[in-house]
């Protein structure tokens, strides 16, 4: 098996949802795993589990992607290598190239982590996040700040953040505060220093990359954390920290955030129709406050090495049907 991916680090990523938690021995060991980040060095392998299609495409124009796409469909043939392809929540807004579409063709099975379209039409095989409870054992964790709001990104700020941040600010919110952690993205940095400098007080900025162990910490000192766009990667990862933690979160309302509320429990999915406004933001943290969440959020089914042993399933199911 060939993961088109760095190997497993320090630093949470989705190859971690791959081999589980084997801090007790228990971790699914039925899948010897590679890790690569060009496909096109494989050799020896039954399955590559393509994890972006962008280390096969690359960042050319859509000549050179359609031509990249076919060599690595002729090169998967000449091998009898089966294909696992791994769609990504950005990918849902995109226009569908005819370079995915090849790529997808000739996967024996497309994944995601919640219901999606392939580029040739069939549906994603959803396996879910994984749960983070475990894998932060030891991390520094501070209590919850009443009132503190959180937006926080592992890398650069996701651009649905500076909405976020400008309806703190005129919302009439005399017992919150928000914190920001994470990267400005290049171009931002003057409207986010606007609006810290307006509301010294009640508004607060960490512009760095952070590490695990900071995002932890942000992470439990919140008592809500509001998540953008949820459909991406780096949001599913802090959402899923989030929970977690036993921290809620606040999100736009749609049918994967409706099915994760019934799964984890609604009180901790706090759920908003239609963009973020201020008086959405008002209205929905007096409910939040009227009727907070007790006990922990449901993640029994996100267990990591349950993940972990979907994987494989998926994995052996490929390497049989070359």
């Amino acid at each position: 098996m060939l993961v088109t991916s760095r190997p497993p680090r320090h630093r949470v990523d989705y190859v971690d949802q791959l081999i589980g938690d084997d801090s007790e021995g228990r971790a699914p060991k039925d899948a010897v795993l590679e890790f690569r980040t060009d496909p096109f060095r494989a050799h020896g392998v039954d399955v590559i589990h393509l994890t972006d299609i962008a280390t096969v495409l690359g960042d050319h124009g859509a000549r050179a992607r359609t031509r990249r796409a076919k060599r690595f469909v002729r090169f998967l043939r000449r091998r009898r290598i089966a294909l696992v392809r791994t769609l990504r929540g950005e990918e849902a807004n995109r226009d569908i190239s005819r370079a995915a579409a090849i790529v997808d063709g000739a996967a024996t099975t497309v994944l995601a982590l919640y219901p999606m379209t392939a580029a040739d039409g069939r549906p994603a095989q959803v396996v879910a996040h994984s749960h983070l409870r475990d894998r932060f054992l030891g991390f520094p964790r501070q209590d919850s700040v009443p009132g503190r709001l959180l937006i926080t990104a592992v890398t650069t700020l996701h651009p649905s953040c500076r909405t976020a941040l400008a309806v703190f600010g005129i919302a009439d919110l005399p017992d919150w505060t928000l914190r920001v952690a994470g990267k400005v993205p290049v171009g931002h940095e003057e409207a986010y220093m606007r609006t810290v400098a307006d509301h010294p007080g009640s508004i607060s900025l960490r512009d760095e990359l952070i590490s695990d162990a900071i995002c932890v910490s942000e992470v439990s000192q919140a008592e809500i954390v509001i998540i953008g766009e949820a459909e991406a990667y780096g949001s599913q990862s802090i959402l899923m920290l989030a929970l977690s933690l036993d921290r809620p979160i606040l999100v736009e309302d749609t049918e994967q955030t409706r099915s994760l509320a019934e799964e984890v429990g609604a009180s901790w999915v706090r759920r908003h129709t239609g963009p973020l406004t201020a008086d959405v933001l008002e209205r929905t943290l007096a409910a939040f406050r009227a009727d907070p969440p007790t006990g922990r959020p449901n993640l029994d089914s996100r267990a990591p090495n349950l993940i972990s042993a979907q994987y494989s399933a998926v994995y052996r199911g490929a390497a049989a049907a070359r």
